[in-house]
């Protein structure tokens, strides 16, 4: 099996955002009064209050609304009451006697707080029924941490926009060392390589069992913009009774954490060996010390953990 090509690396990235956390149970969910939890992914999730002619409706906020021009109500001359409460966790509708049953009005609500989302939409249906009492939970987010999560996926995009670009470009690149030589991924120090079976040890209770292990490092890119390519090649045993791929690789040493490649994305059957290479590219320098590898699998249920491994 080949590798994932970056264009398709790029698809997950963009398809795989991480699903935002849902709230706990709020109390007020005991009291049988209807309640709708606002969090930035429920934004296009708009419910429905039933409201009646003559009759008061009462919305609770857990998060002040803004005073001024807080609500906006639809329709609002159809209604004999409006009113937001001073500290503004109170809204009061009082619907007039002309109001058609089935008549749906949007009813849109801006928090003071400034945080994440800054608003809701709720669609009052008038119906013969209508609810006395509506709690509004809304589980705030800070705008920082929405920057933060954009900022992230932005330098990830752009990873892939990076590998997906000199894929384009080695097709008119010869192979090998000229190919390297042409796209700097290395320089006149060269491809340097170390022997580390001696050095780096498993994790004890360990599925597996290393019989090679070879770590190599090429110094790459422009002379401004330094780029060091760290490689391990590892020859395992897989000493477990059932399959195991290893997709994800992680590369921890001295205040970093990086992320690595891993190939192929084939499966070590029980009692047979497999090599295994992991590859990081790094921007500019690589902290000197120890690191330990780590690598799992899709489910991420069986882990190999490898520490002591050091670069030359």
């Amino acid at each position: 099996m080949r590798a994932l090509s970056p264009a398709v690396m790029l698809l997950l990235l963009l398809a795989n955002v991480p699903a935002l956390a849902q709230p706990a149970i709020n109390p007020w969910s005991m009291t049988g009064v209807p309640r709708f939890t606002v969090t930035a992914s429920t934004l296009r999730e708009v419910g429905e209050v039933p409201i009646s002619p003559n009759f008061t409706t009462s919305f609770i906020f857990d998060t002040p609304v803004v005073q001024r021009e807080g609500f906006i109500l639809e329709e609002r001359e159809r209604f004999r009451q409006a009113t937001l409460s001073e500290d503004g966790l109170l809204l009061t509708v009082l619907p007039s006697g002309d109001l058609p049953p089935g008549r749906r009005l949007k009813l849109t609500m801006r928090f003071a707080d400034g945080a994440l989302p800054t608003s809701a939409d709720l669609v009052l249906v008038v119906s013969p029924r209508a609810e006395p009492q509506v709690e509004v939970y809304r589980l705030p987010r800070p705008g920082d941490s929405l920057q933060r999560e954009v900022e992230q996926a932005r330098a990830g995009l752009q990873q892939c926009l990076t590998e997906l670009g000199r894929e384009r470009v080695e097709r008119g690149l010869p192979r090998g060392l000229m190919g390297m030589l042409a796209l700097n991924q290395v320089n006149k120090d060269g491809v340097r390589a170390r022997d580390i079976i001696k050095d780096s040890t498993l994790r004890p209770g360990e599925a597996f069992e290393v019989s090679k292990a070879a770590s190599y490092r090429a110094n790459g890119g422009e002379e401004k913009a330094p780029v060091v390519q760290l490689a391990v090649d590892l020859q395992l045993w897989n000493r477990g009774t059932s399959p195991w791929t290893p997709t994800h690789a992680q590369l921890v040493g001295p205040g970093v954490r990086w992320d690595a490649r891993v190939w192929p994305p084939e499966a070590i059957a029980p009692g047979t060996w497999s090599r295994v290479l992991v590859e990081v590219e790094v921007p500019g320098h690589v902290p000197p010390g120890l690191y330990v590898l780590k690598l799992w699998d899709e489910n991420g249920l069986r882990t190999m953990t490898l520490s002591g491994v050091t670069f030359p």
